[in-house]
């Protein structure tokens, strides 16, 4: 997507994994859920000024990224 010139990231990092958080002793390992559908997200374009041809190209771009297109 980003090589097509879409703009996506993974936008909510699980809180355990923040650095404030190491002296729990959380591990990933303790959340496999989490980390599964961490390793699997993906945060699209979405603001106001988005227009409706703006989005048919994410949406297109996105189902050739994932081979359904």
């Amino acid at each position: 997507m980003r090589a097509a010139g879409i703009g996506v990231q993974v936008h909510y990092v699980p809180i355990y994994r923040h650095p404030l958080f190491a002296p729990f002793g959380v591990a990933p390992s303790d959340f496999p859920e989490t980390e599964r559908a961490y390793e699997h997200l993906l945060s699209l374009p979405m603001f106001p000024e988005l227009t409706d041809a703006q989005q048919d190209r994410v949406v297109e771009t996105l189902i050739a990224a994932i081979g359904h297109g």
